[in-house]
């Protein structure tokens, strides 16, 4: 998330002290930069009121985690906020009283519209028990149903979802959807057996064109990615599905993203900043890592080695594929593994994961 001035920055206190001063000399602007602020509180409310329905692994969970997740959530209210995107600042710069900017009065009242009842009267704050009980009773829903279980911000935001609304309704629905999303994606994948189960078919087609077990490539991964935990992801947390951590040279086309990591040099380990390949999908990846050890002459070896898993990844160890001396003794732990072995028996039974 971009931060395009300093105003836009949620710790900058001196903007208060600026629309104090701009309200005692009767600024035009001073209403219209407060009514932005109650917007990025509006928003600040719902992403509190949605993540407090969303069921979290409690592994995952700590202190530290809320203290980011909040200093996060403050700074997308106020960069939304100044956007004007939503249209709730207009809302309140409607119901006060004199000349205001022409494009806010010109605006159709079917548009702007928001019922009195809902901003007037809000209910009372949910306890603790309510929070649990909206979560235990839906632990799987789709957003649409999720917004409807959770706090009243996120009450009034269904409310001007379905009222026609087309300024609250369509983009908050649309923006926060895709956000509710790319939430449940990547909490999915806390779970090794999630990611297992997700990438397995596409990493059976894949090794059927390498002449390798399945269970190698989703071997590999885990170790590219952590059990699919620490996959590289785009800003806005979108996830790059880059399984198998192929960089991105001068002839990659596709999207791409920069990110630090470890490379072994000379013995030691060194951070570098990188340029990864980022895709769609997991088989998009998986496609992707197929062509480039078959297009590459110097994997000649490794793809000779059909039938051999072990002998497959120490060849391409060997061939510069990966930097830490010990890559194929960390692949091979990990596909002979019981973690890989008894989730495997699980999704197919009738398939060694290993030759």
């Amino acid at each position: 998330m971009a931060i395009s001035n300093q105003a836009d920055f949620f710790l900058n206190f001196q903007q208060f002290g600026d629309m104090r001063l701009r309200a005692r000399e009767n600024s035009d602007d001073a209403g219209a930069a407060v009514a932005r602020q109650f917007e990025g509180l509006f928003v600040q409310q719902m992403l509190a009121a949605m993540r407090s329905a969303s069921n979290i692994d409690s592994g995952q969970h700590s202190s530290y985690m809320d203290f980011y997740q909040e200093m996060y959530d403050k700074q997308l209210a106020q960069t939304i906020a100044g956007q004007d995107r939503l249209g709730v600042a207009k809302l309140i710069m409607q119901q006060i009283p004199g000349d205001h900017d022409s494009t806010v009065a010109a605006a159709p009242a079917a548009a702007l519209e928001m019922p009195p009842v809902k901003v007037a009267a809000m209910p009372a704050a949910p306890t603790v028990e309510d929070k649990v009980a909206a979560v235990s009773a839906k632990p799987a829903v789709e957003f649409e149903a999720q917004v409807a279980a959770t706090p009243p911000m996120a009450e009034a935001l269904a409310a001007a979802a379905t009222s026609g609304n087309v300024v609250l309704g369509k983009v908050v629905a649309d923006d926060f959807a895709e956000l509710a999303q790319i939430e449940r994606a990547n909490q999915r994948w806390q779970q090794p057996h999630n990611f297992i189960a997700d990438i397995w078919p596409e990493a059976q087609r894949a090794a059927q064109s390498l002449g390798v077990s399945p269970g190698l490539l989703v071997a590999q991964s885990a170790l590219e990615t952590g059990w699919g935990r620490h996959t590289l992801k785009f800003d806005d947390g979108r996830n790059s599905y880059n399984l198998f951590g192929i960089k991105a040279g001068n002839d990659w086309q596709g999207p791409a993203l920069g990110r630090a990591s470890l490379e072994f040099r000379s013995g030691a380990l060194h951070s570098e900043v990188s340029r990864f390949r980022a895709y769609a999908t997991p088989g998009d990846s998986l496609a992707d890592y197929v062509d480039f050890i078959q297009s590459n002459p110097r994997y000649r070896q490794a793809l000779s080695s059909a039938g051999n898993d072990e002998a497959y990844i120490r060849a391409i160890q060997d061939a510069g594929y990966a930097t830490d001396p010990h890559y194929a003794d960390k692949v091979v732990g990990i596909l002979r593994g019981e973690l890989l072995q008894q989730t495997l028996a699980g999704i197919d039974p009738g398939v060694s994961s290993y030759g």
